[in-house]
């Protein structure tokens, strides 16, 4: 007890020693409390600020240019609406293909395959722009994403206005981001629909494509009874019956054509305006001339009507708007057409024609429209024998005819030819008809007459272009423009080339009609698109008929150039024109480069053109030397411009006025009419006189004798005045009389003046002698006989 005792008086004291420093203990010895977790703030700084709101207004307007995107569902629209139609038409193209008893002729079969690549063009175009807005979207959501994971905008910013704005781009990304997601799921839908369309499609055009085989094959086999051995009950339908349908049905494939095609319409609307509006100014100009009825004498068919004028050619280049027109919507076009050819042609008929004018249009008519049904009746084979016959004899008539068909138009060289192969086609269609190859005999007779028809039409529409010509070129005959075409030599080149372009549309229009313009198509696109190889070298036709177009077409450009603004083809061929001597470098750059182009776009590596220069180069060091010289010495003649076109020149023994620089020649056309060519070469080698460098003007002399009894003073007064009287005398000049020698029995006088214009000097030389001469003997003045 005592020992407890003395060490719990130890503790005490030892306390009270420690009491002093018991601050520093508890300072040191007392527990820290835990720290709390705290949120991560951002300092408001200016320079974090500015980050803020720089990425919160690109963030804006990222939702904002998204949310555009996702508002062009609108576009879909057409899509969805569109592909219900389409996907009946499909429905409808598969029933009628599994009606086997439904006989599809050739004509069916094409139409259908037209409708069906219209379609499939169609949805091609729908999954182009399906996936193009499928991408787009798909990059737009990305973007959002990287919106909503973004670390600064779903941090806790302490200032409260830059948080409600982080929170508001955030939900508008939210709510865009969930936009998005439900179109791209609408567009997935859609596009599904496509595909299987498309397929579809595809499916129906080969199936299609097989039967059209099938037909084609078993058109030149007997599908029916011989005509004579047929029986109208084997027929489920009538005639009647059949036209019916058959116009119903056309009436339906036509809307189905030009449905989609009202932008090229209005093309073919819009250039029929222009054209319309061209040929009614230039007729309204001509008739308000003094000659107004001499003017028009030579016009017939824009005469008769300007507007009907117009629409026949409407309904003549209408259908080269399209790729591949469907039958139905040809024939109606060549049926306005037509009536329009007939209100135009029927005044120039003669009284003979016009019958045989108005059978041939029924004829057509019934073609055409037998060319549309898709079955067959009793009385449709003897309605092809009536009218096989009656062309027939339409075609011997205008063959065996002694008189002309028409009255003031000009008859076409060709018109017995193209009725000599109508009637060709009629009786084969007869045959065909009796032997019981119907499709054939409807193919056949279809591409008759309307051949026919055809060449009459081409013939009236190449001659309208050449009237519309003429109009503008009689109706701004005074204009400068106007001065540099010559409408005599243009209507000779212009009717060549319509010919041309005449017998290419005729010819197309023929294998229309005989159901070979795919096949033929196929061979020329293989025939040119075939690699073939020379040697080392790969090439195609298609690469050589490009360089060959090209050139081709360089040369017509450079042609037309020549025409326009060569002295030989304006009204005035003996005006200098200052541009016809820039003609030759003109044309030597269209067709340098139309050589460059050629090469570029036939694919012609440039290692074979340097080979090709090389061997030129050879060629000229050897034997064309001379043609080399004539060419540079062209290109000098175009760059120091020695002579001019319409420059009066002499050369040697030759003289004349410059026609034309060509490229490796000159034209002179002499006094006497005749043109001499002149190599460039001479031109530069020998002396040249040019009378009109500067001017026209020439200085013109002759020689009188006057008697020695005459008053020299006199004659000389009275000659000046002579002369002087004269108005192709140029003004300000005087004449010149002086004595050159005193013969036996004369005094010898050379007179001189200057007169404008060259090309008058001659005829004015005669005009002043006979003058002066006549003044001379008027006054007494003798003029007596010196050897």
């Amino acid at each position: 007890m005592i020992f407890l005792k003395k060490q719990s008086n130890f503790l005490f004291l030892l306390l009270l020693l420690l009491l002093p420093f018991s601050h520093v203990f508890a300072e040191k010895f007392t527990a820290h409390p835990p720290k709390k977790k705290v949120e991560p703030t951002v300092s408001i700084k200016d320079t974090l600020v500015s980050r803020i709101v720089k990425r919160i207004e690109m963030y804006s307007l990222t939702i904002k240019t998204d949310n555009n995107l996702v508002q062009r569902k609108i576009q879909m629209e057409p899509m969805l609406s569109a592909l219900p139609e389409i996907e009946r038409r499909l429905n409808a193209f598969t029933k009628r293909l599994a009606k086997k008893g439904d006989r599809m002729n050739l004509r069916s079969l094409n139409s259908g395959m037209i409708i069906l690549k219209e379609m499939a063009s169609q949805l091609k175009d729908y999954e182009t722009t399906l996936s193009d807005y499928y991408m787009e979207l798909s990059e737009s959501n990305d973007s959002l994403k990287r919106i909503s994971t973004d670390a600064i905008l779903n941090s806790n910013i302490t200032d409260s206005i830059l948080n409600n704005q982080t929170q508001t781009v955030l939900k508008e990304a939210a709510v865009l981001d969930s936009a998005q997601k439900d179109m791209l799921g609408k567009i997935s839908i859609v596009r599904n629909k496509n595909s299987v369309a498309a397929l579809q499609t595809e499916d129906i055009m080969s199936e299609m494509t097989y039967l059209t085989t099938t037909a084609k094959k078993a058109m030149w086999e007997q599908e029916d009874n011989p005509l004579l051995q047929d029986n109208p009950s084997e027929y489920d339908q009538s005639f009647t019956e059949i036209i019916e349908n058959a116009f119903t049905r056309s009436g339906k494939i036509i809307s189905i054509f030009l449905r989609d095609k009202w932008d090229l319409m209005t093309m073919a609307l819009f250039l029929f305006i222009c054209i319309s509006t061209w040929c009614f100014s230039n007729m309204r100009r001509v008739k308000k001339l003094p000659n107004a009825t001499e003017v028009l004498e030579p016009i017939y068919f824009l005469r008769r009507s300007v507007l009907i004028g117009c629409i026949m050619a409407f309904f003549t280049y209408l259908p080269f708007f399209f790729a591949n027109p469907q039958m139905s919507f040809l024939h109606v076009c060549e049926l306005l057409r037509l009536l329009a050819l007939s209100f135009l042609l029927f005044p120039y008929l003669s009284r003979s024609s016009k019958p045989m004018w108005i059978a041939l249009c029924l004829i057509w008519v019934y073609y055409a429209m037998d060319d549309l049904l898709l079955e067959q009746a009793f009385e449709e084979r003897w309605a092809l024998v009536a009218a096989g016959v009656l062309l027939i004899f339409i075609c011997l008539r205008i063959i065996f005819k002694k008189q002309t068909n028409f009255v003031k138009v000009q008859e076409s060289p060709g018109t017995k030819a193209l009725s000599i192969f109508s009637m060709t086609l009629g009786i084969l269609s007869l045959v065909f008809n009796f032997t019981g190859r119907v499709t054939l005999a409807k193919i056949v007779g279809i591409a008759a007459v309307q051949s026919l028809v055809l060449g009459i039409t081409l013939k009236v529409f190449s001659t309208m272009v050449l009237e519309a010509i003429y109009l503008q070129s009689e109706a701004y005959k005074a204009s400068k423009f106007s001065d540099l075409i010559n409408y005599n030599e243009l209507q000779h080149r212009l009717r060549r080339v319509l010919w041309m372009i005449a017998s290419v549309v005729w010819f197309i229009a023929l294998l229309v009609n005989i159901t070979l313009y795919d096949y033929s198509k196929e061979l020329f696109i293989a025939f040119f698109e075939t690699k073939r190889i020379i040697g080392n070298m790969t090439f195609t036709y298609e690469s050589v008929a490009v360089f060959v177009l090209i050139i081709w077409v360089s040369s017509i450009i450079s042609g037309i150039i020549n025409f326009l603004f060569g002295q030989e083809n304006s009204k005035n061929p003996k005006k200098k024109t200052r541009i016809g001597s820039m003609l030759l470098l003109i044309r030597l750059a269209i067709w340098s480069v139309g050589f460059v182009v050629a090469v570029a776009a036939a694919g012609i590596p440039m290692d074979r053109i340097s080979i090709m220069i090389g061997a030129l180069g050879v060629g000229i060091g050897f034997g064309l030397q001379n043609i080399t010289n004539n060419l540079v010495s062209g290109i000098i003649l175009a760059f120091e411009r020695p002579i001019q076109v319409g420059d009066q020149i002499e050369i040697g023994d030759k003289a004349g006025v410059v026609d034309e620089i060509g490229v490796r020649s000159s034209k002179i056309k002499s006094s006497d009419g005749s043109h001499v060519i002149v190599p460039n070469g001479d031109l530069l080698s020998q002396h040249l006189t040019n009378w009109t460098k500067e001017n026209s003007h020439k200085n013109v002399f002759f020689n009188i004798n006057i008697s020695y009894q005459s008053d020299m003073t006199l004659v000389k007064k009275i000659i000046c005045e002579t002369i002087e009287k004269d108005k192709g005398i140029l003004a300000g000049t005087t004449p010149s009389v002086s004595v050159q020698a005193f013969a036996d029995t004369a005094i010898q006088l050379k007179i001189s003046f200057w007169v404008s214009d060259l090309s008058k000097a001659n005829s004015l030389r005669s005009d002043i002698m006979l003058e002066v001469y006549r003044t001379l003997t008027e006054k007494g003045i003798r003029l007596p006989y010196t050897s």
